[in-house]
């Protein structure tokens, strides 16, 4: 099923296909034009990691929009297998994988992929269990950052505006947040 369209780069303007599934969420694409735009040049070339996948849709904007690798981490396989078509159907699958994982145990071995990454994006549910979850793995980036001491990315979370993140989470530190209606994009980087 044709779902959200990509807003930038390469592919600008091609529809994602999506699963007719309630409780999945997609970014908008306002959403996903203001994140492209505000990370613009950090995107070419970077490695991205895609935390609470979904549909890809994040992901999917940063290797549209020049990112060199992106790894979409997602728990269900169904949505992991719509990550996978999207990748082949966008001439995307040499610059990309799917990982079936839990984000947070995924995280807290310290994968590979994620001791690599230059910009890591997670959009986790906003209902049920999601603002729990979302708290503990931007802990546990916290803590990677303190373990990996040369590991610098960009984080940024996707979250409801009235979920309140910490400032100060380990090594990372807050420097920027965006408000587009319910949706806020908070934005980390080590502290210095």
């Amino acid at each position: 099923m044709p779902g959200a369209r990509l807003t930038g780069g390469e592919a600008a303007g091609r529809h994602l296909l999506t699963l007719p599934d309630p409780g999945l969420r997609a970014t908008t694409g306002l959403v996903r034009a203001a994140l492209g735009n505000i990370l613009g040049e950090r995107l070419g070339s970077a490695r991205v990691v895609d935390l609470f996948a979904g549909a890809g849709s994040l992901g999917l904007e940063a290797l549209s929009r020049g990112a060199a690798w992106a790894t979409f981490v997602e728990l269900q396989r169904a949505h992991a297998a719509v990550i996978q078509a999207n990748l082949e159907m966008l001439g995307f699958q040499a610059r990309g994988e799917v990982v079936v994982a839990d984000a947070l145990a995924w995280v807290r071995h310290l994968e590979p992929a994620l001791r690599a990454a230059d910009v890591l994006v997670m959009d986790p549910p906003y209902r049920d269990r999601g603002p729990e979850l979302c708290q503990a793995v931007l802990a546990q980036l916290g803590v990677a950052a303190e373990q990996l001491s040369e590991w610098d990315p960009v984080v940024v979370v996707e979250h409801h505006r009235q979920l309140t993140l910490p400032t100060t989470p380990g090594a990372l530190n807050c420097v920027r947040t965006a408000r587009y209606g319910t949706t806020e994009l908070s934005f980390y980087q080590r502290s210095t």
